[in-house]
């Protein structure tokens, strides 16, 4: 069994790094745990039955066996698996990001804008208003996938 810290300590370095492709976990009770991470930004996580930001909350408690990532592989999750943009990840599991601010280039109509995105803290996206999309319904049940 390896220490849930050095785990999450090698998840933050490769966000700080600005990497991108798929964190693979596999628990001591045979579960597998997938994390998409797209140029230092973790996108989507899937862990046994939880998606998306129910698997933060279980992450640190995880009892975990193997770990390894693949670079520019990206593994293909279900739809509820992805976290909104504005939600920081590591700074949800108490690690922060190195930077705050992206800076991003874009061009439109052959004009270059120049966008400067804040990355918020909990206490900020705790204040604002999230929309919670419907459950996935089959014949009158709730679907979990």
């Amino acid at each position: 069994m390896i220490a849930n810290t050095e785990v999450l300590k090698r998840l933050a370095d490769l966000c700080h790094a600005a990497e991108t492709g798929t964190f693979f976990i596999t628990t001591t009770d045979n579960k597998a745990c997938h994390i998409l991470v797209e140029t230092g930004r973790i996108t989507a996580l899937s862990y046994g039955a939880h998606r998306g930001q129910c698997v933060v909350a279980e992450l640190p408690f995880i009892k975990i066996e193997r770990f390894s990532f693949k670079q520019n592989m990206k593994m293909p999750l279900t739809s509820r698996s992805f976290v909104d943009e504005g939600v920081n990840v590591l700074e949800s599991l108490g690690l922060h990001h190195i930077d705050s601010q992206h800076e991003t280039k874009r061009v439109y109509r052959g004009v270059e804008i120049e966008e400067t995105r804040v990355i918020p803290t909990l206490k900020k996206a705790s204040n604002e208003v999230t929309h919670k999309k419907p459950a996935r319904m089959y014949r009158g049940r709730v679907v979990d996938d």
